[in-house]
């Protein structure tokens, strides 16, 4: 077992490790849902939607782990953030293919919000988190997608295709190495 697990929770390890091809699977899914979305046509206008909606709840999931680490002060920033992420993706799940055209105007104002939001979140950080410069890289790279994004409807749709599929590309090579890992620790 490497070492690496603790005793309690070596039987729990082993039994999830066994699907360790559930992992590979999803990589594999998530590496062709974003070169299929990099092709952009009519029919990948519900695919980006739905997508982009997943996405939005991984962030609100991220939203709502921050909220448990951080401060009392900014953590119901976090919370509420959360909660606006979720309803935005249910609404998306709701009619995807209206949602797209959407999606591709407030897409420009979800990254100049999530920037900003970084920015100051970096900035407040400055002495208690030892991240906080990667955070506040991030927030300002937001801010010029969303600024990017605002200026016209076709480049929110660059920007929010673009997003999306590098998302799902990304999302896939993490998966792929997670099965890996995960099989590789839990391996007898």
């Amino acid at each position: 077992m490497n070492g690496f697990l603790s005793s309690p929770l070596n039987a729990v390890a082993r039994t999830l490790g066994r699907f360790w091809w559930v992992l590979l699977v999803a990589g594999i899914a998530w590496i062709v849902v974003g070169f299929v979305v990099l092709r952009f046509d009519s029919a990948t206008v519900e695919v980006v939607s739905v997508l982009f909606g997943i996405l939005i709840l991984l962030s609100a999931t991220g939203e709502i782990l921050r909220a448990v680490v951080t401060p009392s002060g900014w953590r119901v920033w976090h919370i509420i953030f959360a909660v606006l992420l979720v309803a935005g993706a249910v609404l998306v799940f709701i009619h995807p293919g209206d949602a797209f055209v959407s999606l591709s105007l407030v897409v420009g104002f979800y990254f100049v919000f999530a920037g900003t939001f970084d920015i100051l979140s970096s900035l407040f950080s400055i002495g208690t988190t030892p991240a906080w410069g990667l955070q506040l890289v991030s927030g300002v790279l937001q801010l010029v997608l969303g600024f990017l994004a605002s200026s016209s409807l076709s480049a929110s749709v660059v920007v929010l295709v673009t997003y999306v599929a590098v998302s799902a590309l990304f999302r896939g090579v993490a998966e792929i190495g997670a099965a890996f890992t995960t099989r590789a620790l839990t391996a007898d």
